[in-house]
């Protein structure tokens, strides 16, 4: 291969790999963009609980237990509460805050968050309340795999914790 036909095929292949670049830029940019999420964007992490009552100035916060590689807590954030929220008038839930917990999958990671936050099952939405020494469970839902009754016992936790005004119901 002569000088010219080298030249050619580095520009080629710089060419080439640069749009690689670019696509992979926009898809990445297109999937965050459009996020179904319809509780609070900030993720806390979980060393950080008492920011959370610090940033609400609130007894009681409400934190969403999420993992972002785990598909029940995607279900959960983008279909379960997606759904709540388009029967209830497009609500967006500020006042629930992802609580990131990585590697949720680790039969210990998932033995210190049920054992801190009162539950038997991951992911969880839980009402944090302050207490003198941290805080504790006020009250919580717990999602479970392949239970029918998960939208409804979700759409119950929401509404006994006054998420939804009366103009906000069906």
């Amino acid at each position: 291969m002569n000088n010219k036909g080298l030249k050619i095929f580095l520009i080629l292949t710089v060419i080439f790999f640069g749009l690689i670049g670019l696509s992979l830029a926009i898809s990445d940019y297109r999937i965050n963009k459009y996020t179904n999420t319809v509780v609070n964007d900030e993720i806390i992490d979980y060393k950080n609980i008492d920011y959370l009552f610090k940033k609400t100035n609130e007894n009681v916060v409400y934190a969403f237990l999420y993992d972002s590689d785990d598909d029940d807590c995607i279900y959960l954030d983008e279909v379960l509460l997606k759904e709540i929220s388009n029967h209830h008038n497009g609500i967006i839930f500020e006042d629930i805050y992802k609580v990131s917990y990585e590697q949720s999958y680790r039969s210990y990671i998932q033995q210190i968050i049920k054992n801190t936050y009162d539950i038997s099952t991951f992911p969880a939405i839980v009402a944090l309340e302050k207490t003198n020494t941290g805080f504790k469970t006020k009250d919580k839902f717990e999602y479970t795999s392949n239970q029918s009754n998960n939208i409804n016992n979700l759409e119950k936790f929401l509404d006994r914790n006054h998420f939804f005004d009366i103009n906000q119901k069906d």
